[in-house]
């Protein structure tokens, strides 16, 4: 279709300007295939005296074609109008009938009214009726002619007027936010492409920063969307006020900004007005008699070069804004090649994931859990792993989050139980000596919130044949605060069928003493944030002997994980640690590599302890 028309395409980036050329191609196009019919019908009645006269006129209206082409419109539709005016003036001279004089002098009317300026028509038509006036003297039978002229520039004054304002508040709202009235995509993105443009002219640089309110889901849900609406008002004022003469801000949707920086010395320029803008959003905003603190994550991007493109740039800036939020609230992140590599690894990690549980390409590693007072092994943790036919073996720090978003961690979550499950069964079959050996599988923010989640696991225990009481639950500590009651409610459930439940990476979370009593939980696990600086600062230690002294105190046992140094186990041992995990005794192995632990206790991971 666009190959169709090419012939009407006009060199401007002005869509108004694009939107009249391609209407005065088309009225040139008209007048040059009347001409031509003319001229053939002469010649074929053998009236040669109009030929050069033709020719002229084609080759005037060709270069006008050509002029406006090149996107000089509007200098190409004055020229027609005075073409046209001029060949009218001449059809009054040589007092052609009044029907075809009267039509004649319509068609510059229309032209100057339509694609020069509103009033232009009136203009032309007064000049047609002062020749016409001294030419014929305003003759009674002239009269109704003329009003009727006049009265077709006045409609097309009006028309053309109405039209152009019609136009320009449709393209006004194609291009704006309606919420916040800032540019859109479409108007930011046409505004970076003339920056480009002129910054590779120029040899120039400019930036984009891209925002993300933090946390703006959470106002929606406590206060409504018409305060969500309101904040989003607010905040699209504050960005305004942060910007210099030249920039443009936009609003990309929901509560994602957009800021358009030209003529900018070094990224530093880029980064002094990421930080006004933190600045601006410091100060609360009042909504609905609440104080409500806002702060955005911002990517930035910069212009590199003649190959820079508005839709790359913007993408760029993206990538870096979801680098910004992972490192924590209001911060913001410079782009480098990096982060997009990665992006593309994460999208195809993401359509390959998928596909991985048909082609069984997951795997379980299991890593011991020992006694720090023996080194006993005691249990097994079960980690998924996925082995990629591109990538190789890929932890669970990557593809985890990936399965999370995609929904994909249910039926991961479900395999992975499953196979741990089966594998403990086998080993206590095979390995007489070692029937109370636990392994424990941690459980996902989706799996924890799944309706038929202890249907599940009871199930899959009788499916696989395991005693429950040789299976253990890792729950984070952060999933089960946030809605206590429901909590306390799926740990009961989960403990009436007698497995073991732990809470994983305490103290990052924010569990009370009384929460943490409600609950039916028998291990707590020390992050390990807190044991990697055992040794190195007194904060830590004290924080790990909070934690083993609290679990003991209702009841539970520690866990210490993330053991690594001889150091670490020998203060976990002195404060009291019941359990210890960790490259120090061992690296997560296959179940057959694992099995070796148990299997040849003299080359267990308890040599190692000190």
């Amino acid at each position: 279709m666009k190959n169709r028309f090419a012939v009407l395409k006009i060199h401007s980036h002005d869509p108004d300007l694009q939107r009249r050329g391609r209407v005065l191609a088309i009225i040139l196009a008209l007048m040059l295939a009347t001409t031509a019919t003319l001229a053939i019908v002469n010649v074929v009645q053998g009236d040669t005296q109009y030929n050069r006269s033709n020719v002229i006129y084609s080759l005037i209206v060709v270069a006008f074609f050509a002029l406006n082409r090149a996107g000089y419109v509007s200098t190409a539709a004055l020229l027609t109008v005075m073409l046209v005016t001029t060949g009218s003036l001449l059809l009054l001279v040589e007092n052609t009938d009044q029907g075809t004089r009267f039509i004649v002098m319509c068609i510059p009317i229309l032209i100057a009214s339509f694609l020069v300026v509103s009033w232009g028509g009136l203009v032309v038509a007064a000049l047609l009726l002062s020749v016409e006036g001294i030419i014929q003297g305003f003759a009674n039978e002239a009269l109704p002619s003329l009003f009727a002229l006049l009265f077709v520039a006045l409609l097309a004054f009006m028309f053309s007027g109405s039209l152009n304002r019609a136009y320009l508040d449709t393209r006004y709202q194609a291009l704006h936010d309606r919420l916040t009235g800032m540019p859109n995509r479409a108007l930011f993105l046409d505004r970076l492409q003339h920056a480009l443009d002129r910054a590779n002219r120029d040899q120039s640089a400019c930036a984009v920063l891209f925002m993300d309110l933090d946390d703006f889901k959470v106002v929606n849900d406590s206060l409504g969307h018409e305060a969500g609406d309101e904040l989003l008002v607010d905040v699209s004022q504050r960005l305004q006020g942060c910007l210099r003469l030249g920039d443009t801000a936009a609003r990309l949707g929901g509560d994602e900004f957009t800021l358009l920086l030209e003529n900018i010395s070094d990224v530093s320029d880029a980064v002094r007005v990421a930080e006004r803008i933190t600045e601006a959003l410091a100060s609360p905003v009042e909504l609905r008699n609440q104080r409500i603190f806002v702060s955005t994550s911002t990517g930035i991007a910069l212009a590199t070069g003649a190959n820079s493109q508005p839709g790359n740039l913007l993408r760029d800036a993206d990538v870096a804004m979801y680098a910004a939020k992972k490192e924590g609230k209001g911060g913001y992140k410079l782009f480098n090649v990096s982060m997009h590599t990665r992006a593309l690894r994460r999208l195809s990690l993401e359509d390959a994931l998928r596909r991985a549980l048909e082609r069984q390409e997951f795997e379980v590693y299991y890593q011991p859990k020992v006694l720090v007072s023996t080194g006993e092994i005691v249990g097994m943790e079960a980690l998924a792993r996925w082995r990629h036919p591109k990538y190789g073996l890929i932890g669970p720090e990557e593809f985890i989050p990936l399965a999370e978003e995609t929904g994909l961690i249910l039926p991961i979550g479900q395999w992975v139980l499953r196979e741990a499950c089966r594998q403990t069964r086998a080993w206590q079959d095979q390995f007489s000596p070692i029937p109370h050996l636990v392994t424990s599988v941690n459980l996902s923010v989706k799996q924890f919130r799944q309706p038929d989640l202890t249907a599940m696991l009871a199930a899959t225990l009788a499916e696989t044949g395991l005693d429950p009481r040789y299976l253990q639950l890792e729950i984070t500590e952060s999933v089960v605060v946030d809605d206590i009651e429901y909590a306390v409610s799926l740990l009961h459930d989960l403990k009436s069928l007698n497995v073991e439940l732990a809470i994983d990476d305490f103290g990052k979370g924010y569990s009370s003493l009384e929460s943490l009593s409600r609950f039916p939980v028998d291990y707590l696990k020390i992050d390990r944030a807190f044991v990697k600086e055992l040794g190195v600062r007194d904060q830590d230690a004290a924080i790990a002997k909070l934690v083993i002294e609290l679990a003991h105190a209702v009841g539970m046992k520690a866990v210490g994980e993330g053991v690594e140094t001889t150091e670490q186990l020998a203060l976990l041992r002195e404060l009291g640690c019941d359990l210890a995990q960790g490259f120090y005794f061992q690296e997560p192995l296959p179940s057959e590599a694992a099995m070796m632990s148990f299997a040849h206790p003299a080359n267990g991971a308890g040599d190692n302890l000190p």
